[in-house]
């Protein structure tokens, strides 16, 4: 199961799969208690792997609020945006619970029980903006391929032949800087 949560002009999904999870963004700072409460009445009260896709607020703001109130397994975010506030915030809530935030890098793959996921794009160091740093994920559950773009933008999705999928949750919100014509 795959819910994208109502936070505005923010992004934050939910993916599910016979009792492992992955919770990808938790909107701006205002929007962390309301996950919360919305995953508890889920009966969510661990989340395998948290994936902060890049360092803005509208997707990392509530993260902290994630790790403080659940049980994490990994948390995954791009090295690029390291001293943004929001950014310090999910590494405080973090070392309180020992965990550390891991940078992945493209091809790592993970299994959320019976869906595959892959890294297609992160930046993790160079002269890239801070939207085209963000983690986008493939998912593949059993036929069905999912996209997930975080804010990657028009260079990020230039970068490589893409394959076809089924569900595309765009970049940077359907903004005139992403969802080319031709991507």
């Amino acid at each position: 199961k795959v819910y994208f949560f109502d936070v505005g002009q923010a992004d934050s999904i939910f993916v599910m799969s016979s009792g492992e999870c992955m919770l990808i963004d938790a909107g701006n700072n205002a929007d962390g208690k309301l996950i919360v409460k919305q995953l508890e009445n889920m009966n969510i009260d661990t989340i395998d792997y948290v994936v902060g896709t890049h360092p803005h607020e509208d997707h990392i703001g509530g993260l902290d609020d994630i790790v403080n109130e659940l049980e994490i397994g990994k948390i995954f975010m791009p090295k690029i945006g390291e001293d943004a506030k929001n950014y310090q915030n999910v590494v405080k809530a973090a070392k309180k619970k020992n965990l550390e935030i891991e940078n992945p890098k493209i091809s790592d793959k993970f299994t959320i029980n019976d869906a595959n996921c892959e890294i297609m794009s992160v930046q993790n160091e160079g002269d890239y903006s801070e939207n085209n740093s963000s983690i986008v994920i493939q998912m593949n559950y059993g036929k069905t391929k999912y996209l997930f773009m975080g804010d990657a933008e028009k260079e990020t999705e230039n970068s490589r032949k893409w394959e076809k999928v089924d569900v595309l949750k765009v970049g940077h919100h359907g903004s005139n800087t992403s969802s080319s014509e031709s991507f």
